[in-house]
């Protein structure tokens, strides 16, 4: 029955109390204070960290077109020839492997910012970088590796030529190591990510693109600590692994908080109106909801199917989740 009506207007007092109001044009009252946010001086430039499979070449292709801020790459370059890789050379795995391993990183660091972020970071700059959700990264990943170790057709091939000629040298550098990215050859998705997620990590001095914590391992990795970046691990060797497939989080997490600009991948749009803002001090208009032409990133899936990793089975998401553990914490 209804409340009688002294119970009813008291009832109604309490429920307008508890909404959000608002008045005079502020935001609602009770949401959390605003976190600080780094506004760069006028022309700055974006020194960009791309950690892989974030959604970096969408980023950049955006910025090529609209080029406030500006990108970058110098501080990579300037890490891509740091002394770290020529030390790290005699101490991670055999010769031919070591070598092509700090090649690859050298060239990736120096062309993509592909780094270990302890390297690239630069103090008092503009420096940004997109992170992901670990499920979605973790598919992103093995997909990729499957499709150029299973699938790959001229089609595919003619459509990006640079990227073939990269995952050549990277299968050559994968046999040098004897270490393989994605670990299984079967020829069905399913089956190779259920084997790939079974697979015990294997104890070899220096391991390529293992499925665990990618992005943890990027921002925590240093060539000065030993590191060979981020496509690799090196966890044996003289003196000892300096990586760990469960990177330690607060690392990690103390190199995320020194960026001025974090995007994410889920969020690609959104974290881009963030980035103009802070970079401009103002929101190009496609950055309103209500725009007829509202902002839309372009998306590159590099010849690779899309997967959902809500469509797969409970058992394989829980193994999604214990080779993701650290980097579900830094997301």
């Amino acid at each position: 029955p209804p409340p009688r009506l002294p119970r009813l207007l008291r009832w109604l007092r309490l429920s307008r109390r508890s909404r959000p109001a608002v008045g005079g044009g502020g935001l609602p009252r009770g949401i959390p204070p605003p976190l600080p946010l780094a506004m760069p001086p006028p022309g700055s430039s974006l020194r960009f960290f791309h950690i892989i499979k974030t959604g970096g070449e969408s980023l950049e292709l955006h910025l090529a077109a609209h080029p406030h801020p500006p990108l970058d790459y110098s501080h990579c370059r300037r890490a891509a020839t740091g002394s770290g890789w020529r030390r790290n050379l005699s101490t991670s795995a055999g010769a031919a492997c070591a070598a092509a391993a700090a090649s690859v990183s050298g060239v990736l660091c120096a062309a993509n910012c592909e780094c270990c972020a302890s390297d690239v970071r630069v103090g008092g700059g503009f420096n940004g970088l997109l992170i992901r959700s670990p499920r979605a990264h973790l598919l992103s990943l093995f997909s990729h590796c499957h499709t150029a170790h299973t699938r790959n057709t001229w089609s595919r091939v003619a459509a990006d030529l640079p990227q073939y000629a990269a995952e050549v040298v990277l299968r050559a550098t994968e046999h040098a190591c004897g270490s393989y990215c994605g670990t299984s050859f079967d020829g069905n998705w399913s089956a190779a990510l259920a084997e790939a997620l079974a697979a015990r990590p294997r104890a070899e001095a220096l391991s390529v693109l293992p499925l665990h914590n990618t992005q943890a391992h990027a921002l925590s990795c240093s060539t000065a600590g030993g590191s060979l970046g981020q496509h690799f691990r090196v966890l044996g060797g003289a003196g000892g692994g300096a990586d760990a497939l469960e990177p330690p989080l607060e690392p990690a997490l103390s190199r995320l908080h020194a960026f001025e600009w974090v995007g994410l991948t889920d969020l690609l749009e959104p974290s881009v109106c963030l980035l103009h803002y802070q970079a401009n001090g103002s929101l190009p208009a496609s950055c309103d909801c209500r725009a007829a032409a509202p902002l839309a990133m372009p998306r590159f899936n590099h010849g690779v199917e899309r997967r959902d990793h809500e469509a797969l089975p409970a058992h394989l998401q829980a193994a999604l989740d214990e080779h993701t553990a650290v980097d579900a914490q830094l997301f």
